[in-house]
């Protein structure tokens, strides 16, 4: 079940398919953050006006894209970022990481390793094309092959469109403001979001990597 073998073709840890295809992996848990944080999170967010453009885009030896940046271009504040304009806030997000790494560990059956805290900014007009978190549709992985579990956290409802859908579990969902969301990160959870009609969307993703089962 855990494969330490890592090819350039298939370079994962835990391979695609790991944890099934049931749609029971789709976690959902609602006030998962306290209201009073909710508060402090969405106060904060307000006040950013500064983006990490750093990532470039990666593409495979025949053109295919395997990472665009392009999308993301003043859309991102990443944990050095959210540090130093606020630490509490930075911890407060870790706080919600490591619960929910506990969830995890425990739904999945496994133990992840977290990655630090960032904040992502959706605007009318933004969307996200159905995609898988460590592949890309055709099987071939993407530029992060050790995404093998996400999770979304849910700042703000107040906006209209944005919706979170999966395409093959025909399922759609209206996030609402203090949710969280997790599910593994291969081709069996494809998943995207519809445009954002008006208002501005705020959501922390959280990537794990599996360190054990």
């Amino acid at each position: 079940m855990f494969n330490e073998q890592i090819t350039e073709e298939k370079p994962w840890k835990v391979l695609p398919g790991t944890f099934g295809d049931s749609p029971d992996n789709i976690k959902i848990i609602e006030n998962f953050i306290d209201e009073t944080d909710l508060l402090a999170l969405q106060n904060f967010v307000k006040k950013i006006d500064e983006w990490d453009n750093s990532k470039d885009s990666e593409y495979h030896e025949d053109g295919t894209i395997k990472y665009g940046a392009d999308v993301w271009l003043n859309r991102t504040c990443s944990s050095y970022i959210v540090k130093r304009l606020d630490r509490d806030i930075y911890d407060l997000i870790d706080f919600y990481i490591d619960k929910m790494t506990e969830s995890i560990n425990k739904n999945y059956n496994c133990f992840v390793e977290k990655r630090p805290p960032v904040i992502v900014c959706w605007r009318p007009g933004d969307f996200q094309i159905a995609h898988a978190d460590k592949q890309l549709q055709d099987g071939r992985p993407n530029a992060f092959p050790d995404y093998d579990i996400n999770s979304l956290f849910y700042i703000n409802d107040d906006y209209i469109g944005g919706e979170l859908f999966y395409t093959q579990h025909k399922k759609k969902l209206r996030p609402v403001a203090g949710m969280a969301v997790s599910h593994p990160g291969d081709v069996n959870y494809i998943h995207g979001v519809t445009p954002v009609l008006s208002g501005i969307r705020w959501v922390i993703p959280a990537f794990y990597a599996v360190k054990s089962f």
